[in-house]
């Protein structure tokens, strides 16, 4: 029964969607946008805001609310940290104790809505506005992003260049914008029309159409060198994601995990992209 209501609940926003598109396609394509941008999960456990009060905390003012950094001091080069969708800083836990024991100065983000942020819609684009302010504030050397947190790290970066960055690496990124929002028309089943009222909607709000964002384009413009990671059997974003950005990134290396899936939370993904940054020649920040 649970099961049946969980499958049932995206459907009736589609039949919602599908419905409003008859009376006003500019309210079906803000509502298909809302409820595609509010995230379900990401929110922090016991446990884990345990592990996170050891960090350093500070808050930033963003918008339409605070965006909560956690800030590991080290004597060496700084990283920053993105999360992806529906996550949060503690999922860095894996990483950041092999970065701190090599004296790495490790900042990481709650995502809008996400964690301890406030807020209660996520985009790419404002997720890349958030990792532009903070990178500006933090002037890291290396930037390590997962999933969406790289898409928007690599959107940013592309169309804001820092000098100051030195490494990047991007872990299970998506490509194409399509991909995930025909994925989203499947699960919740609106149509055609609601389809191109949102494209038409995602046009005049942030001036480009669905078709037009995608994180090979960015990755033209990104000169920096930088690590993709994905596993063959990653079941969220597909294998052939991080092919097409790698073959339009000027300075990637890739590596092809045999564990992780998506997550990527694996003594395998660790020792590469320790591997790669004992590599660069990073500066101490």
């Amino acid at each position: 029964m649970k099961r049946f209501i969980q499958k049932a609940i995206p459907k009736l926003y589609g039949f919602y969607f599908n419905l409003l598109q008859l009376f006003s396609s500019q309210k079906a394509a803000a509502l298909a946008l809302r409820v595609f941008s509010i995230p379900r999960s990401g929110f922090l456990k016991e446990d884990q805001q345990a592990y996170l009060d050891k960090a350093r905390k500070q808050q930033i003012g963003y918008e339409d609310g605070l965006i909560m950094l956690y800030h590991w001091k080290g004597d060496g080069p700084t990283v920053l940290l993105n999360h992806g969708w529906e996550s949060n800083s503690w999922r860095w836990k894996y990483l950041i104790e092999p970065l701190k024991a090599e004296g790495y100065n490790i900042v990481s983000i709650d995502a809008p809505a996400h964690g301890n942020s406030s807020g209660k819609l996520f985009t790419a684009v404002k997720y890349s506005k958030v990792i532009r302010t903070v990178m500006e504030l933090y002037e890291p050397s290396i930037v390590i992003a997962h999933s969406v947190g790289a898409m928007a790290t690599i959107y940013q970066e592309s169309q804001h260049p820092h000098p100051f960055l030195r490494r990047l690496v991007l872990l299970g990124s998506p490509n194409k914008l399509e991909v995930i929002m025909k994925g989203y028309q499947n699960i919740v089943g609106f149509n055609k029309s609601v389809y191109s009222s949102l494209n038409q909607h995602l046009n005049q709000q942030f001036g480009f159409q669905i078709k037009e964002f995608n994180t090979a384009d960015f990755a033209k413009k990104v000169n920096v060198p930088t690590l993709l990671i994905h596993h063959t059997e990653d079941a969220i974003v597909g294998y052939e994601a991080m092919q097409e950005i790698a073959s339009q990134m000027p300075n990637a290396t890739t590596y092809t995990s045999s564990t992780g899936g998506h997550s990527l939370h694996t003594q395998e993904v660790i020792d590469q992209v320790m591997e790669f940054l004992r590599k660069s020649d990073l500066p101490n920040n």
